[in-house]
């Protein structure tokens, strides 16, 4: 059974749309959707494109999605970045660090050449999402797809880290699904998937 139906959006270069609302409302699914690994019965066009006509690698050139649950590999968290560019230089690691917020954390942790166990062991929990989050910015999507990318966050650290992406990626086109109020304030749309369910409107 279709989540909903009679959805329509579109995000231009630069802009953030924040998709919010309760779990179980269809948030990631839609995510996925877009990123052309989930359900659809409607359509998705990507920089003008039907979705279904792009080659897969051409695809995911263009189009990036940090799901919920994202892998780290055990090493260095040097070696954890250099899988999105590969021969990245020691200061576009640190910049892209400094974009979420956690080169703090590395530096305290003994710099890019700390080691980090399997799955990331080592950080905590948001520590880990970060790490995953600065790895997809290193990939430089014309669109991100990010989802509940500052859970475990407080306020500010997830202000500063929204922000950051925005600074990074300026021209991208960015959707983010949230229950958090710092995605939504800094976005420049906000669709809440429960009154969309309720109202049946086109956004």
């Amino acid at each position: 059974q279709p989540l909903f139906s009679g959805l329509s959006f579109s995000v231009a270069p630069g802009q953030m749309l924040a998709l919010s609302g309760a779990s179980g409302t269809g948030k990631s699914t839609l995510l996925d959707a877009l990123a052309g690994i989930g359900p659809l019965a409607g359509s998705v066009r990507v920089l003008g494109r039907p979705l279904g006509d792009w080659p897969e690698p051409a695809l995911r050139q263009h189009l990036t999605l940090l799901p919920q649950r994202s892998a780290l590999l055990g090493g260095s968290v040097m070696e954890n970045l250099d899988i999105a560019a590969p021969g990245l230089s020691e200061d576009d690691a640190w910049a892209v660090l400094r974009a979420v917020a956690l080169d703090h954390v590395v530096a305290e942790r003994g710099g890019l050449e700390a080691k980090l166990g399997e799955g990331g062991a080592g950080l905590s929990g948001g520590e880990s999402r970060r790490l995953t989050l600065a790895r997809a910015l290193l990939r430089e999507p014309d669109i991100l797809l990010l989802d509940e990318p500052t859970e475990g966050l407080d306020a500010e650290t997830a202000r500063h880290v929204m922000t950051g992406i925005r600074a990074y990626l300026p021209q991208a086109a960015i959707v983010a699904a949230t229950h958090r109020k710092a995605e939504a304030e800094i976005a420049d749309f906000h669709l809440n998937i429960k009154n969309f369910l309720q109202n049946q409107h086109e956004f």
